[in-house]
């Protein structure tokens, strides 16, 4: 039982030996960043496609999604780029004394550029469609993106304890300890978007002014932050 509390002892000490070495030899602390902007790729569009009278006749919702597509196909939008979300049907008035029940669908629609959206949204105002909306501004490559920008930022933490360390005659040794500092990061891009006829306006434009029929996208900003421990050589 004594040589059973001699060895706890001795080794209590081995632990507290070796954690005074590591904390006896020379450090350099150091914080690494990196940062990018990317500009989106992936863009989502809210649609409602509403049933209404024309002339006395019921537009359907399938009469509407086709117009739809023909007018996507026309500018080079595949039509398996919009997706049918939701189905609603109310109890509608249509005239005095009648009444038909109308449905509303929403549909989302995936474009590539802000081109691509100038052409959509006419193609809205063509349709009378007045509710849409951008909800989403991603890249389709963004975990890459995120992944080189914090290579990009360790590089950065051992680059400026090469060039400080230099400075007096030493050189950066092996990492001691490497931690990331989180970012509040904000994975898709602010947009902007007025249109003569209103359809659109986001919370962003609204403290901001813009010509007409103008889309702007402020690029997907990634920070990434790495600070370092070296031991000095």
């Amino acid at each position: 039982m004594k040589n059973f509390y001699i060895t706890i002892a001795l080794l209590i000490s081995t632990i507290s030996f070796a954690q005074q070495s590591l904390n006896d030899k020379a450090q350099i602390d150091v914080i690494g960043k990196s940062e990018m902007e990317i500009s989106p790729d992936e863009i989502y569009i809210d649609i409602f496609l509403e049933e209404r009278m024309e002339k006395g006749k019921k537009l359907t919702l399938e009469q509407l999604e086709s117009e739809l597509k023909k007018e996507l196909q026309a500018i080079n939008i595949p039509t398996e780029n919009l997706f049918i979300s939701d189905i609603n049907s109310v109890l509608s008035k249509t005239g005095w004394w009648s009444k038909e029940i109308l449905s509303t669908g929403k549909y989302s629609l995936q474009v590539k550029s802000s081109e691509k959206i100038k052409k959509v949204f006419k193609v809205f105002k063509k349709l009378k469609i007045t509710r849409s909306s951008i909800v989403k501004a991603t890249h389709s490559k963004l975990a890459e993106f995120k992944k080189k920008n914090r290579i990009n930022a360790i590089k950065a933490a051992k680059e400026k304890s090469n060039y400080l360390l230099n400075a007096i005659n030493a050189k950066t040794g092996k990492p001691l300890r490497v931690n990331e500092i989180e970012h509040q990061l904000n994975d898709f891009a602010q947009i902007n978007y007025v249109s003569n006829s209103k359809m659109y306006e986001s919370d962003f434009s609204k403290s901001r002014s813009f010509k007409k029929d103008q889309v702007q996208f402020e690029n997907i900003k990634l920070t990434s932050s790495i600070h370092v421990i070296f031991e000095i050589k």
